[in-house]
């Protein structure tokens, strides 16, 4: 037995033991950096543009923020009224947000190059060109976007989206920031009232796909379009990347113990295969491959008929358009 599975059963175990669920973690890292959300942002922004996907949408969702609604401030500085932050647990905190806003208020301002692969080696998706993307957010609609006014406005929503009570802080310039952590009803959005959904390393972990996808399909506008960038990898929970498609359900079930989230384990194919059931279509797959890994010889009986192309993806960048 690996040492990296005897500390992930470990771990698992431990949520049974009260006093012990800190084990499983309390933070998500990444979004606490404005720089980290201004890339992830223009780099989803930038690869959708490039393919045909230039409608800037007036409401975006964001799955699994993390610990600011950081990449949720970008949309809404990029000209964005409307964001809907959705997460399982409740990391971010209003005076984080703040900072986080002014420190992307200064990126925007400056039209700071987008942080690139030496400053953030493992963020995807990767860009051929990291420069400020002025053929996606020209200065018009910077702007307006950044008009002192229209900041306050937003730096009133975050505020508001911190109450138990939310104000109407923001509502008068049209910002709206709705916060909801955790969520599971797809009612916390009105259907097709949004632009864009997307996420950053997240879909992974959602423990229910096919509802999830389902929700998606429902909030967006027709022709609304999705962005998520998912990561296949084992996170440490196997000695090899593609590890945990080798352990047991048994296993699983131990590993995942009482967390709220964890890996679904759902490989690159199953999430084109929800895409098409669900109603949207494909626009851009941009995967990454790794080897080695396990070989077919070690995988579980759940993951036997995954095909070569599932055994070495580790990570794709999925853009889709709802029908």
């Amino acid at each position: 037995m690996s040492t990296e599975l005897l500390v992930a059963l470990a771990k698992g175990m431990a949520t049974y033991i009260p006093g012990l669920r800190r084990l499983s973690g309390r933070h998500t890292g990444g979004s606490v950096s404005a720089r980290y959300c201004y890339s992830v942002w223009l780099r989803h922004l930038s690869i959708a543009h490039a393919h045909g996907l230039t409608a800037l949408p007036e409401s975006v969702a964001e799955l699994g923020p993390g610990d600011s609604l950081g990449t949720g401030l970008a949309a809404l500085l990029s000209g964005a009224n409307r964001l809907y932050a959705l997460d399982v647990v409740r990391y971010a905190e209003t005076e984080r947000n703040l900072a986080v806003l002014d420190q992307l208020v200064d990126l925007f301002s400056r039209r700071a190059p987008i942080p690139g692969d030496d400053e953030l080696p493992d963020v995807k998706p990767r860009l051929d060109s990291y420069a400020f993307p002025h053929a996606v957010l020209d200065e018009g609609r910077l702007g307006r976007a950044l008009e002192p006014d229209r900041i306050a406005a937003i730096r009133a929503a975050v505020r508001s989206s911190g109450d138990a009570a939310p104000r109407s802080d923001g509502a008068a310039a049209g910002i709206r920031i709705q916060y909801s952590a955790p969520w599971s009803d797809p009612s916390v959005i009105e259907p097709e009232s949004v632009g864009l959904v997307y996420s950053q390393a997240v879909l992974q972990h959602v423990v229910d796909l096919d509802a999830t996808y389902d929700a998606l399909h429902r909030w967006l506008a027709p022709r609304g379009w999705m962005s998520h960038q998912i990561d296949f990898r084992s996170h440490g929970l196997a000695r090899e990347w593609n590890g945990h498609w080798g352990y047991s359900d048994a296993t699983w079930k131990w590993i995942q113990g009482r967390k709220p989230y964890l890996l679904n384990r759902a490989p690159h194919s199953a999430h084109l295969a929800l895409l098409s059931r669900h109603g949207f279509d494909v626009v851009v797959d941009q995967t990454l491959r790794r080897d080695p890994g396990i070989g077919r010889g070690r995988l579980a009986p759940r993951f036997a008929s995954i095909d070569d192309d599932d055994l070495h993806t580790s990570g794709a960048l999925i853009q889709s358009r709802r029908r």
